[in-house]
Formats: structure tokens, C-alpha cells, sequence
């Protein structure tokens, strides 16, 4: 009886994790806030300043990891770009930060004159989560002789991610707002980097190439 009730705990947990493990796939949403469609001709406004992404709070690579992605997607359609040391040093130099320079167009209109760019791209990550995956227990109800009890057999939890996105694009003349782009991803899988770069790139899909794509 001890043999067949270990033979089906160990049944039970190569089940569960089976169908819950890293084989199973991983599965994810994107939800698209309403955005403000692109107000100006990009070819009239370049180059454009991409400012650094700032980390997420106990995420310190989150910045970091998805500044590549924007800023190739942004060469693809063809936008000039101010070299990222350049940005790095302006922002320094003048002591601005993204919080700021998204609620106040005056250092915008400032720092687009320092950096002689048309347009400034900030990104912002209000909210990132990551839940890592793990082995535990989970209760599970059996029948023993005349009653049921509970049994605690080990199990597979699925890693998750979440992930906001705020993508706005500045005009520097005035500082005023031209384009926004806004999203979450959800997904059933603990590869934050990966999933925040597809979101990225969902969210610049609104925005308007700065010139033919090569070979058109």
C-alpha cells in the first residue's frame, strides 16, 4: 500500500509538471491604452533625442534592457538619433531627470536647444512586476479508506510578468506633446527583458516612419 502511495504522488507531480512546466509554453496579452496620434512631420523634426529609461524600482536592468530595443526601432524608421553619450551628458550637466521633463516643458525646450534635436523621446516604466517561478506544495484532497484528507504534493508554479509602458514624443521648440503610446503585457512567463522589449515594439508600430524603409 506505501509503494502504490508513493507510485501515485510520483504520478501526480510528473503530471502537474507536465502540463504546468517550461515545456508547456508561455502564453501573453497586450492591452493598449488610448494613445495621441503623431502631430507633426518627422522629416521636418530630426534629429530626435532618446533619453535613458529609467529602472523600475527592484529592477535595476529593466532601464537598460529595453533602451537597445526603442532605440533600433527608431533607426528602422528611419529617425536621426542623438548620440546616447551626448544625451547622457546634457541630462547631467544641466541636473534633469525624466520626472521633470515630462511634467514641465520648459527644461524640454531647454535641453532640445542644448542637444539641437527636433524631437525628445522619453519612456517611462510606471509599473513592473516579476513573479520568478518556483517548485512547492499544494494541498490536494485524497480518499483514504472512509474519508477524505488533505495531501500535500509538491508542484510547479508557473513564473509571471507585468509590464507598463509610456512612450511620449516631444516637440522642443514649444515642448509640447506629439505622440504618446501606452501599454501592458502580461505574461505567463518570468522573461521580463523579453517581454518588455515586445511591448516596445507593439507600442512604436503607431508611430510613423521618418522615411521609406531601405529599398523602397
Amino acid at each position: 500500500m506505501k509503494e502504490s502511495s508513493g507510485s501515485r504522488i510520483f504520478f501526480l507531480f510528473l503530471l502537474a509538471f507536465l502540463l504546468c512546466g517550461p515545456s508547456w509554453g508561455c502564453f501573453y496579452r497586450v492591452t493598449m491604452e488610448p494613445g495621441v496620434s503623431l502631430k507633426v512631420d518627422p522629416k521636418e523634426y530630426q534629429p530626435v533625442a532618446l533619453l535613458p529609461v529609467h529602472s523600475s524600482a527592484g529592477h535595476p536592468d529593466s532601464g537598460s534592457d529595453l533602451y537597445p530595443s526603442i532605440r533600433d526601432s527608431l533607426a528602422k524608421k528611419g529617425y536621426a538619433l542623438v548620440e546616447e553619450a551626448t544625451v547622457a551628458l546634457a541630462l547631467k550637466e544641466m541636473e534633469l531627470n525624466p520626472d521633470l521633463l515630462v511634467s514641465d516643458p520648459k527644461p524640454r525646450m531647454d535641453l532640445g536647444e542644448r542637444l539641437k534635436a527636433g524631437l525628445l523621446m522619453i519612456a517611462t516604466l510606471p509599473e513592473y512586476r516579476v513573479q520568478k517561478s518556483h517548485l512547492g506544495t499544494q494541498a490536494v484532497e485524497t480518499w483514504h479508506s472512509d474519508s477524505y484528507s488533505e495531501m500535500l504534493l509538491p508542484a510547479y508554479f508557473r513564473g509571471s510578468s507585468e509590464i507598463r509602458l509610456i512612450l511620449r514624443l516631444f516637440e522642443s521648440k514649444k515642448g509640447d506633446l506629439v505622440w504618446r503610446s501606452e501599454g501592458i503585457i502580461r505574461a505567463s512567463s518570468d522573461s521580463a527583458e523579453t517581454y518588455g522589449r515586445k511591448l516596445a515594439d507593439r507600442l512604436l508600430e503607431s508611430l510613423p516612419a521618418a522615411s521609406p524603409p531601405a529599398g523602397k
